[in-house]
């Protein structure tokens, strides 16, 4: 049985459904996360494993770990039993909807025949693995249902939106612009992330619009934030 992934990630301001990420071949899948995180007590053992292979892995990079987040288990089980009853695999459409309170949210989906299947599948992706490994999100909720001989899992990822962050610096990016969002445009584009705006990434932003049929600007707007999945 192999094992299939989906991977999302939205951010405020612009509410921005990004591009996913799918995985149709691969044979392993899921993420390594360690002991002491937070749970809540309804958590079940399978969500519990998940959480703790996802800081596991975190930790073992430097990354800060993640603390779980009753109401991000609520929309990762939902999902996760949708799927199940569906025998489909997709991410939440409603995410952005469902999700409070977050200046970035993401969510990774993918089903197998074990957990540790999964979550090396999950490694072995770079869509997903930039969210189980991203410096950004500070808390995670882990959504699993066993259905068929596999186990069907969302996991959804949150940073807090806060009032002292300046939303103006995720709507728009041009040449010379600085700053942490540019290393975000730069890491989806394959481009060294070196925070600065400059004539390689616009050319990059250029490309990248033009494959999409529009009109290469090279300047990252909405549009070309939804389409990056940033």
């Amino acid at each position: 049985m192999g094992t299939r992934l989906v991977s999302e990630t939205v951010a405020l301001p612009s509410q921005r459904v990004v591009a996913f990420f799918t995985s149709l071949a691969l044979v392993l899948a899921v993420f390594v996360l360690g002991a002491a995180t937070a749970r809540p007590a309804s958590a079940t053992s399978t969500e519990s494993s998940v959480t703790s292979k996802i800081n596991a892995a975190r930790a073992a990079r430097g990354v800060h770990r993640l603390v779980t987040r009753a109401d991000l288990v609520a929309v990762a089980r939902a999902q996760a039993r949708r799927m199940a009853a569906r025998n489909v695999l997709y991410h939440n459409p409603r995410l952005a909807s469902e999700v409070r309170n977050f200046r970035w949210v993401g969510e990774n989906v993918g089903y197998g025949p074990t957990v540790a299947k999964v979550h090396s599948a999950f490694m072995g992706s770079p869509g997903h693995k930039a969210n189980l490994l991203d410096r950004d999100y500070t808390q995670v909720g882990v959504g699993a249902v066993w259905a068929n001989g596999r186990v069907w899992i969302a996991q959804v990822f949150r940073k807090p939106l806060r009032a002292t962050a300046s939303a103006s610096s995720y709507r728009m990016l041009r040449y010379g612009s600085t700053g942490a969002a540019v290393k975000r445009v730069q890491r989806r584009l394959g481009v060294r992330q070196t925070g600065w705006f400059g004539p390689v990434t616009k050319s990059r932003v250029r490309a990248f619009q033009l494959r999409k049929g529009w009109r290469g600007t090279g300047v990252v707007g909405p549009g070309t934030w939804r389409a990056l999945g940033l």
